[in-house]
Formats: structure tokens, sequence, C-alpha cells
């Protein structure tokens, strides 16, 4: 016969104890290493600091890696303010594809005046008219191109600078892959740099040995 305080001591205790199993076993799902390989608890440990090692190395690797030779904490390269007349390379490229998306424009609208034509041969007189400018002044400067176009003395030529204006507008805004222009950059690249480095070793493994010369080569 079990004492009557034996007894309500027993089941306080069993009380008390039920909810360790339901959270050890929710610990133990969490725990990729335990569910798995049903390891230790010193085994989880060991895993823990591994993995916590890792993602710190990780974390380091990727702030070294951002630095990429740059003067400051901001982990960007320094690029002198007067390598492009004050302006920063982002802003140059831009001022590049200003230029681009102007011809771009011109032949788009070089194209519609030719779908237009339906005789066959002969050209309108907008297509025939941005033919000869181009050829009389090649675009490098697009906006200057247009300002000048702008001024032509046929109407027909001023009105065709404002659509051009409009055409670029719309193809720099909805129609030019700029993210497919990144990676393509980046590829070709990394495509000419690893021609360049083999060239320069093949170059280099076909220049005769200098071993055992002096400073003069004899």
């Amino acid at each position: 016969v079990v004492p009557a305080a034996s007894s309500r001591a027993s089941a306080r205790g069993a009380t008390r104890a039920r909810p360790v199993a339901p959270l050890a076993s929710s610990l133990a799902s969490k725990n990729p290493l335990s569910e798995r390989t049903g390891a230790s608890l010193g085994d989880r440990r060991a895993f823990a600091r591994r993995r916590a090692s890792s993602l710190r190395a990780r974390a380091g690797d990727d702030r070294e890696g951002s630095v990429g030779g740059g003067t400051g904490d901001n982990g960007r390269m320094h690029v002198p303010t007067d390598a492009f007349g004050g302006m920063s390379p982002e802003y140059k490229a831009a001022s590049a594809l200003k230029s681009l998306f102007t011809m771009v424009a011109v032949r788009i609208v070089m194209a519609q005046e030719a779908g237009y034509d339906n005789e066959g041969g002969a050209m309108t007189p907008t297509y025939k008219g941005l033919q000869d400018y181009l050829q009389e002044n090649p675009l490098r400067d697009g906006n200057k191109w247009l300002e000048a176009l702008m001024r032509h003395e046929d109407n027909n030529m001023r009105l065709t600078a404002l659509r051009v204006l409009e055409v670029r507008k719309a193809y720099a805004e909805g129609q030019f892959d700029f993210k497919g222009m990144s990676s393509l950059a980046v590829e070709e690249l990394t495509t000419e740099n690893d021609k360049l480095m083999a060239d320069y070793v093949k170059d280099s493994m076909s220049l005769p040995s200098t071993e055992g010369m002096g400073m003069d080569g004899a």
C-alpha cells in the first residue's frame, strides 16, 4: 500500500515532468543533425559551433571580397574625380547610352518610314531627310545632334526631331534590356580577361629563358 502523501508527490512530479518529452522532441525536430543521425548532445553542440564558425567565415569572405582594392570603408574602388571630367563612371555610361538610344530611335523612325512606302524603291521625305542629315552630321552626341535637327530649316525635319525624342524616351523606358546588358557586359569582360590571360601565359612560355644571364642579358 502506497501512503497518500507519497502518492500525491509522485503525481505532482509526473505532472511537472510530462512537458519535458514534447519539448525535447520539438528541439530535436529543429536540429537536422539530431533528427537524421540521432547524435548525442555533445555532437549537436559541436555541429552548432562548426556551423556558426562557417557562417562567420563566409560573412568575413563577403566583406573582404567586396573591398576589391578600394581605399575607403564603404567597400568601393576609388575612382579619381577627374577621371571622366568630374563625372562618375555610371554617369559617363549613361551619357553614352543617351547617344546610343538616339541612334536607335533614328533607325526605328527610318524603319517605320520604310514600312509606309508601298510603291517599292521610293523613300518618304522623312526617310530621305534623316538619311541625308545623318550623312552630313554624324551622330556623336545625341542631345547636340537632336538640338541641331530641331533648328533645321525644313519644318518636317523639325517635327521629325520631336518624333525621335519620343521614340528615344519610349525605347529607354520600356524596350532596352538593362539587366541583360549588365549580365552581358560582365560575361564578355570575363571571357576577354580569360583570353588575354591565356595569351599572356602562352607568350611568356615561348620567351627564351634568361636563367643564368647577367643584368645585361649576357
